[in-house]
């Protein structure tokens, strides 16, 4: 399996994906504002999306919105949105993908705050290294 940052060339397979996720989060199905949104954070470059790959097919994906913690005086991502095809759960791909989230992380001196709580999800148990204050996750790198 190959983890790697989407491109513009990905929208079409991206789109497909978080219309899926959202749908498993409990919102309906907008492919045509899928395709505005993902479009827009390609185009803009406003969030970094790593994809999990095999065989020319896009098993899941890991989005990663860029900020800055005046707190921390440091740079953050945010990490909001995972999601694994349905047909691939259990096989460890979203751990692997959030892992290379947090090399990416580490190798770049950014800390990784997760905003929201999941609940009912495979991901909850994997998130190691992560304490709750306040309502949110903090991923601490060591920095």
């Amino acid at each position: 399996m190959q983890i790697r940052l989407a491109s513009e060339l990905d929208t079409d397979v991206l789109v497909s994906l978080f219309d899926d996720y959202r749908q498993s989060m409990g919102f309906q199905s907008e492919p045509k504002k899928c395709l505005q949104f993902i479009k827009t954070r390609l185009v803009e470059n406003d969030s970094m999306i790593l994809m999990a790959w095999e065989l020319q097919k896009c098993l899941g994906f890991v989005q990663l919105y860029p900020s800055y913690s005046s707190l921390l005086l440091k740079p953050v991502w945010y990490f909001d949105d995972v999601f694994v095809d349905v047909s691939r759960r259990g096989e460890g791909i979203a751990t692997q993908l959030i892992e290379k989230a947090k090399m990416l992380a580490a190798g770049t001196e950014v800390m990784l705050v997760k905003r929201t709580k999941v609940l009912d999800n495979e991901l909850e148990g994997s998130l190691s290294n992560m304490t709750e204050s306040e309502g949110m996750y903090l991923y601490h790198s060591g920095l």
